[in-house]
Formats: C-alpha cells, structure tokens, sequence
C-alpha cells in the first residue's frame, strides 16, 4: 500500500511540521498529472499541510520530500508572489504565432497554455533545483528516490528537444529546452553522473544551462523565488515577458 512508501521522508516531515505548527497529511489521487502537489491555499482553514500523491509513482518519499521542503521554504520566507505575462506581452505571443501560420482562434488558446506553462515552469524550477541540493545534503535516507525521480522525469524533459521548431517562436521553445538542460545538469552535479544532460550538451545547451544552474548554486543561502526567478529572467531575456503580481 502506498502508506507505507514514505518512510524515508519521515525527517523532512517533521521538519515541515515543526516550523508549520501543522501535520502533515498524505492523500492518494491517481488522476494528477504531476507527481504531488502542496495544497498551501488550504492550510489557514484545514489545519494541516495536504500533499496530494499520485500513488502510481516509483518515487513517492522524494515527491513528498520535496513538498515538504517547499512548505518549509514558504514558512520561512513568507513571499507568496505570482508570475505572470502582462496583456501587451500576450498580443505580442499570439502575433507572433499568428506569423507562424497559426489562426486567430489557435493562437490566441496557445498563447494562453504556453506562456502559463513557462510561466508555471520559470517559476518553480530554480527554486526545486535549490531544494534538490538541500534534500541531497541534509537528507540522504531521499537519495535512493531522488535518484529515481530524476530517472522517472529524463525522459519527459528530452522530449522537449524533439518539438518541432516551426511551431513556436525561438524564445518560447529556447526557454523551455535549458529550463529542462538545467534540472538535467543540476543531476547529473548531485549524482556525479553525465547521462542526464548529455542529449542537451549534444543540441548545444551547454554554455546557457550551465549558467543557469549557476545562478541558483550560487546564489545567497537565503535568496527568495523572486531573487531566483529574476535571475533566470535576465539569463533567458524574458525580462521583458513576465511580471510579478502579488494577491
């Protein structure tokens, strides 16, 4: 049964626990299209900290691990800010894909779905490259399922090298590709290993996801998202893309 899965993440955990003042709870749900998700909204009201876990996954105690992890940077940092593209950068997206061959119609939906999803995907993946290095180095019971995580996700992130380049314009898809050659490189520095980024190492990824990753080991030990975010922003010439909102 999926309850007994996680007992390496029992630390990390309590940890989450500890600083929250609340427990931790771990439900199944088979239809998430991600491995798990912290439902932080619901906290105030529930009492507790809700990690959603698809049970199908070989890597469960990491993906709870890392839940926790970012409930435990939530309540330290307290910065609860939204990415997002502005309306003119939007009109600016669906006439780009309009010069691609794209209708009104389709252009205007893909405009959404792409700029939400890189949007989602600059937003979360520095900071998990961080919390990656922290879970590393402070939990080695999670090793065994970080690595298996890491082996489960290779292959969704290299199919974004096999997209067809005339379907989006160069900035959207570039983005995306070293966004995925970072986390790539950034196992292979956990692991000692080179496997994970050579496909990008190979399409000529080196140079920019080296930097990128760069940019998180290097930064201060108590950098925000934000900090994080802005950093890759400037390195990937999105400045001009995305903004930040707060509720």
């Amino acid at each position: 049964m999926p309850e007994t899965n996680y007992k390496q993440a029992e630390l990390i955990i309590k940890a989450a626990e500890q600083i929250s003042k609340l427990p931790v709870r771990v439900t199944w749900d088979d239809t998430l299209n991600v491995g798990a998700v912290l439902h932080l909204s619901e906290a105030q009201w529930s009492k507790q900290l809700r990690i959603s876990v698809n049970p199908k996954r070989p890597d469960i105690p990491y993906l709870i691990g890392v839940q926790c992890a970012l409930a435990i940077r939530f309540y330290e940092q307290q910065e609860s800010k939204h990415l997002t593209t502005s309306k003119a950068n939007m009109v600016k997206t669906v006439n780009e894909l309009l010069a691609l061959g794209y209708d009104a119609k389709s252009a205007k939906a893909t405009a959404d779905q792409i700029m939400a999803g890189l949007g989602g995907q600059l937003r979360s993946t520095a900071t998990m490259i961080k919390l990656s290095a922290q879970i590393y180095r402070d939990y080695p019971e999670l090793r065994d399922s970080q690595l298996t995580h890491f082996l489960f996700e290779k292959n969704e992130g290299e199919r974004s090298l096999k997209i067809d380049p005339t379907k989006f314009p160069d900035w959207i898809l570039h983005s995306h590709q070293a966004i995925n050659g970072a986390v790539a490189l950034s196992a292979d520095y956990l692991f000692d290993r080179t496997d994970f980024f050579e496909p990008y190492k190979q399409c000529g990824f080196e140079e920019i996801c080296t930097d990128l990753v760069g940019d998180v080991t290097g930064s201060k030990a108590d950098a925000t998202d934000s900090e994080l975010v802005d950093a890759w922003l400037n390195r990937l010439d999105l400045i001009d893309r995305f903004e930040w909102t707060t509720l």
